[in-house]
């Protein structure tokens, strides 16, 4: 390969100021404007790749259907939003998806410990996961794509296993149709799992005979250890005699959804099916999967039956040295979830045992190598790394784009990866650029395309796809730390993926271009007639330099008997529908945008109790989501993290908390329409009418806002009219307070309270005397367990003539305040979310009470039984305590030295290079080409300082 000269003085040069910078005795800066170094010890050696699977030594057709795809049952199944999988823009491809980093054993800090450190409160490790989780792959799949990710893709820690042959599995109907088979299949490892176990080879497979109608079935009932909802997998063995139309059928909470899944494809490891709301235990009926053996192919093929797996779990892999990471399961590097996904021992720790000596560098080539490993000859695929950056001096801010180049991360293009990769990474960056800069940062920096011999791109690990690792931006610079901790950034930066996949392959294939619509805006349900349920909601926004390419074509109207299992949805073309109930109902509805590009993310969700004249409007007016309103979690022993923010949707705002004021309400039996916030300015409904509104502003409006000028003139007409007020908020009094003479005036003569302090007291009791007495003291949500962290709440004092009703814990500061007399209507003002009360009971009791009060019921209603807490929690939060933005092993810049040294020059290789890995993204691998000499020669450079350094304390 012809090497310029410009090439070689840019290595000598980089050469030239490591040798100065070790001889001065500094630390070697491992990233210059990019990612890692990442050098490789020299003369490091590969295990060959795998060959083709058996059941893979045949080109996929055009006509091959995708490995999973979902199958209507008439108007509904069911599902929660990570479970959307449909026809979109993507159908039809399978895009292997990469958030980087994740914890590994580190031998010299002998424990678990993250590949990168804490910087600002943003630890790259976390972030990547998450945004993956609960962004990226939904998006994706929603738009029609086999997502296969590297690393575990569910964040609840809680796990349900069942293996054909043992407890909890059936085979039932025709037995004639169930053989024995040789093909090997997973079981339970042991735990901790060792390094030279294949989970995926342990068990057995079961054959099933297909049938043109279902004449036998496998069951498999999960024990399900809490209420969550769990993402769902099954397994089982590949062969060209498979069914292409396999028919799984995931029973849950919501109902039943039906997916038909390609066992020609993808065996051998877990496939997931899609994610759903369990109740705790063993219900077949409402917690099953199961496999019928209906087929196209009628009794011309077979099936192959393994196991099912619900939720992540935590960590397995350990061993008598280190146990295993007492840590949710996501946060483990891709190296183990390899291992434990079935792939051999070749993909996992590919330098065989010096890779077990060095899990960290062994994790990068684990990655792609999966990806080849499980990708099949004529598969349309990708590959998509999603990290974040780091620099020598905290200045450096923006996005970059990396493919495959035999050159050092220097900020050149050399590229000679994969065919393809290049164009599908200058799609990713000019989407990424278009939509951070509109509707993120104006200035916000996206770099032209780069190469560098970074391992997760190297066709020596996966020459089989399109590949390109992305830098989303530099969390060690604290402006670009700031918006990565924001879920607006997180979200946008994952759909221009999204969308930038969508354009690459729309332009390679010649189609046109469709992308999947946001999120319906606001969103209404009411009583339009006796058993009659009207839900209205307003189109998404759209993008106007789109053209139109991501507006909704139609919508689907999901609906839930308690806003936790949800059915699959009707299709609606306008912005309305009706909805037929019987009277006493409670129902929950959400909505989610339609086209040819794929389905939006749902709406917010809004409920009703269908009675004939519905007397109370919940509006969830709890409309903020930013990094003020999430959760740093201790991770300082035994980690050395400090606190680093953790952003969990549904421990922030999924738009989902409605449910627990329905809920109250129902068990009073009176009627109810709701609302979103933002429904009021868009006109869907109005507090007038209604003798009792019920305003939850949560944590606040966007930004921590109180009520608008016009919201506070519609509640202050409804209040003066007589109407009954219950609002409850975090800080929403001291919001009112801290604004204009208007929102004053609003607080002094409508809710007639003031802020006296704010509380960090963890829960709350009935005051002494007052109406609400009775509520026993109640813990706080944290985010741990249910709902989001209530944060820093009010203590009221009571203002012309209010009353006390309610006080935090046992002291005598006020939580709630009711005020009000005839003709006006009686207020009552929570100083906490009404929804942060960790008990349905309390929250029953105290909405009992006040509709005694207020006159619309003539006595208390029975309260609902007591709920224990659960013993475990599918909450992946530890705990919720202030984020600590900091760098526990900042780096050292000593002043420079002038005059320079000489360089440096190493004639002999040591034998200390013996097993030092890269240290983080695997360059040099079969690197050929530029200044390949020098290049070793850095590496040993680089080694030779880190040998010095105490494990652990480098920049990493």
């Amino acid at each position: 390969m012809r090497t310029s000269l410009s090439s070689w003085s840019r290595v000598l040069a980089l050469t030239l100021l490591c040798t100065s910078v070790l001889a001065q005795g500094q630390d070697v800066p491992e990233r210059f404007e990019g990612d890692d170094l990442g050098l490789e010890p020299p003369g490091v050696q590969y295990l060959p790749a795998p060959g083709p699977r058996a059941h893979e030594q045949r080109r996929l057709s055009s006509s091959e259907p995708p490995v999973v795809r979902r199958e209507s049952r008439g108007a509904k199944a069911a599902g929660v939003p990570q479970s959307r999988l449909g026809e979109g823009a993507l159908s039809g491809k399978v895009i292997y998806l990469s958030p980087g980093h994740g914890f590994y054993r580190d031998a010299g800090l002998k424990r678990w410990a993250t590949q990168r450190p804490n910087s600002w409160g943003v630890v790259e490790d976390f972030i990547s996961v998450e945004v993956m989780s609960q962004e990226l792959l939904p998006m994706l799949m929603a738009a029609g794509a086999t997502v296969v990710p590297v690393r575990e893709t569910d964040l609840n820690p809680l796990l349900a296993t069942v293996d054909n042959g043992g407890t909890g599995y059936v085979e039932s109907g025709d037995a004639a149709r169930f053989h024995a088979s040789e093909q090997k299949g997973w079981a339970q490892p042991p735990i901790p799992m060792g390094n030279n176990v294949e989970p995926f080879t342990l068990g057995t497979t079961r054959l099933l005979d297909t049938a043109a109608t279902a004449t036998a079935r496998a069951t498999w009932t999960p024990d399900v250890p809490a209420d969550a909802a769990y993402n769902v997998y099954v397994s089982y063995g590949s062969d060209p005699s498979r069914a292409s139309d396999a028919h799984y059928v995931v029973k849950h909470s919501g109902g039943e959804s039906h997916f038909r899944v390609n066992q020609r494809r993808h065996g051998g490891t877990w496939v997931l099916l899609g994610r759903f709301y369990f109740k705790a235990g063993q219900h077949p009926e409402s917690g099953a999967v199961v496999l019928e053996n209906d087929s196209a192919a009628g009794a011309g093929a077979t099936l192959s039956v393994d196991a099912v797996r619900l939720g992540g779990g935590r960590g397995l892999l350990g061993d008598a040295a280190q146990g295993p990471l007492l840590r949710p399961r996501f946060e483990e590097s891709a190296r183990y979830h390899v291992q434990y996904s079935g792939a051999p021992f070749s993909v996992y720790a590919p330098t065989g045992a010096n890779a077990l000596s060095n899990e960290r560098n062994a994790d990068v080539n684990a990655r792609p190598r999966f990806a080849a490993w499980l990708h099949e000859e004529g598969e349309d695929a990708v590959y998509v790394g999603w990290h974040t950056n780091a620099g020598t001096s905290g200045t450096v801010m923006g996005t970059e784009g990396y493919v495959y180049g035999p050159n050092p991360v220097d900020g050149t293009l050399n590229f000679t990866g994969v065919a393809g990769s290049d164009v599908m990474a200058r799609a990713l960056l000019a989407q990424i650029e278009t939509d951070l800069k509109r509707e993120v940062d104006p200035s916000w920096r996206v770099r032209s395309l780069r190469s560098a011999n970074l391992g997760e791109v190297n066709p020596t690990h996966n020459p089989e796809m399109p590949s390109v690792l992305l830098e989303m931006a530099y969390h060690d610079n604290a402006s670009d730390a700031a918006k990565l901790k924001e879920a607006r950034m997180r979200h946008v930066a994952a759909r221009a993926i999204v969308q930038g996949l969508i354009k690459y392959f729309a332009a390679r294939d010649g189609a046109a271009v469709h992308l999947p619509p946001e999120a319906p805006g606001a969103v209404a349900a009411r009583n339009a007639a006796p058993g009659a349920v009207e839900v209205k909601w307003t189109a998404p926004p759209q993008v106007a330099s789109e053209e139109g390419r991501d507006a909704p074509t139609g919508y689907r109207l999901y609906q839930s008997v308690d806003g936790f299992g949800w059915d699959d949805g009707m299709p609606v073309q306008g912005t309305s529908a009706t909805v037929t109930l019987t009277a006493g109902t409670l129902r929950y509805f959400r909505v989610a945008a339609v086209n040819a590009g794929g389905e939006s993310f749902p709406s917010a969700t809004v409920g009703v109790r269908v009675g004939d004249v519905s007397p109370v409007l919940l509006i969830n007016a709890y409309e903020r989501l930013d990094a003020t309103v999430a959760c740093g979690e201790e991770l300082k022993t035994p980690y050395d993290l400090e606190a680093p923010l953790r952003v969990y949707l549904e421990a922030t705002n999924d738009g989902s908390y409605l449910r627990q004021h329905g809920a109250a309400f129902a068990q009073s039996a009176v009627a109810f329409d709701s609302a979103a916030g933002n429904a009021l300015a868009a006109g869907l409904v109005s507090p007038a009418g209604y003798r009792l509104v019920d305003w939850s502003a949560g944590r606040g409006g966007v930004s921590g806002a109180g009520p608008s000028r016009a919201e506070q003139d519609a509640l202050r007409a409804f209040v003066t009219g007589g109407g009954h007020l219950l609002l409850s908020g975090s800080r929403t009094v001291s919001a009112l307070a801290e604004g204009s003479a208007d929102d004053k005036l609003f607080l002094s003569d409508i809710l007639r309270v003031a802020p006296a302090s704010t509380s960090t007291v963890a829960s709350v009791g009935g005051s002494q005397g007052g109406f609400l007495s009775g509520l026993a003291v109640t813990p706080l949500a944290d985010g741990t367990r249910e709902a989001y962290p209530v944060g820093l709440t009010d203590v009221l004092a009571p203002t012309g003539g209010g009353e006390a009703v309610l006080s935090y814990g046992s002291t005598s500061a006020r939580a709630g305040v009711l005020s009000g007399t005839a003709p006006a209507g009686q207020v009552l003002v929570l100083g906490f979310p009404f929804e942060g009360l960790s008990s349905n009971q309390e929250r029953s009791r105290l909405v009992g009470a006040f509709l005694v009060r207020t006159g619309l019921l003539a006595q208390t209603p029975a309260l609902p039984p007591l709920v224990a807490a659960p013993a475990v929690s599918p909450r992946p939060l530890s705990s919720c305590v202030a984020v600590r933005a900091v760098d526990p092993h900042p780096p050292s810049k000593p002043p420079p030295v002038d005059p320079p040294p000489e360089p440096t020059v190493v004639p002999v290789l040591p034998d200390v290079y013996a097993g030092l890995g890269d240290k983080g993204c695997g360059c040099g691998a079969g690197a050929a080409g530029t200044a390949s000499g020098l290049w070793v020669l850095l590496g040993v450079i680089v080694q030779l300082r880190r040998a010095r350094s105490k494990p652990g304390h480098a920049r990493r």
